[in-house]
């Protein structure tokens, strides 16, 4: 079972529900996104209503919580690595807010294999093309990383090449070393330059990834079932129930 959360809200259809319950519930979920990566678009899309939730979205709430009690065992599961390589997919759903049609921004950076950050955040303005909301995505995703280089930095740990960040809309893509677009993109001309600027000295490496392989995906809208499972999985969200269990000597 997965939380299926493609939400068309309409909050004068629905009767109100006690906000101090649904605003303790959400609470304690914000703790549990720390480790579990794959309710992270969940949480968000369910946290944009705690100032007057209805019975439409403590259902979804409810969902999202028997969920949870299906995958209780899970977390993510760290391995060794013998290199500290950044990488970061970052992703945009646009105008998929059915509300007021904004977009929704994510990425996940890895370290060394492992996911160490991640989000999933409604976009403050609406976009005007979904290469504008991939690009806040991007720049979104590249303040982390080099905000992560830094600390590297800092505790003297080596990147041995620049951070990768993978995205899956070829024209953001293109642009972030190409001034081709510049004319179209002026109104995003602060993220455009602190973009290019990286790539340009160095300091990042923006690739295309395939839809299909985009990990991000998870965190910007609801999937069928068997490619959230697969998303999850991709991230290094599984049953820890084996590992609970422990061993029993012959």
């Amino acid at each position: 079972m997965q939380p299926n959360l493609h939400i068309l809200l309409y909050p004068h259809q629905q009767t109100a529900v006690p906000q101090s319950l649904y605003r303790q519930i959400i609470g304690a979920l914000q703790y549990l996104n720390l480790t579990r990566p794959d309710l992270s678009f969940a949480i968000n899309k369910l946290s944009q209503f705690m100032h007057k939730p209805t019975s439409l979205h403590l259902q979804h709430l409810k969902r999202l919580l028997g969920y949870l009690k299906a995958t209780l065992n899970f977390g993510i599961l760290l391995r060794k690595s013998t290199t500290l390589n950044l990488q970061a997919y970052t992703d945009a759903g646009w105008g998929g807010n059915a509300d007021d049609r904004t977009s929704t921004s994510a990425y996940l950076i890895y370290l060394g294999g492992n996911p160490v950050l991640w989000l999933s955040r409604k976009q403050r303005t609406v976009a005007r093309s979904s290469i504008e909301a991939e690009y806040r995505a991007v720049a979104t995703a590249t303040t982390k990383i080099m905000w992560i280089s830094k600390l590297l930095s800092e505790l003297h740990i080596p990147l041995l090449k620049p951070p990768l960040l993978l995205c899956d809309n070829v024209g953001a893509t293109y642009l972030c070393s190409n001034p081709v677009l510049h004319s179209k993109m002026k109104h995003i001309s602060l993220d455009y330059h602190f973009v290019r600027e990286q790539v340009r000295d160095g300091k990042l490496q923006v690739s295309h990834v395939s839809t299909k392989d985009q990990i991000a995906d998870l965190l910007t809208k609801s999937l069928p079932r068997a490619k959230f499972e697969e998303l999850r999985s991709k991230m290094q969200v599984l049953d820890g129930n084996f590992i609970l269990r422990g061993h029993i000597g012959e």
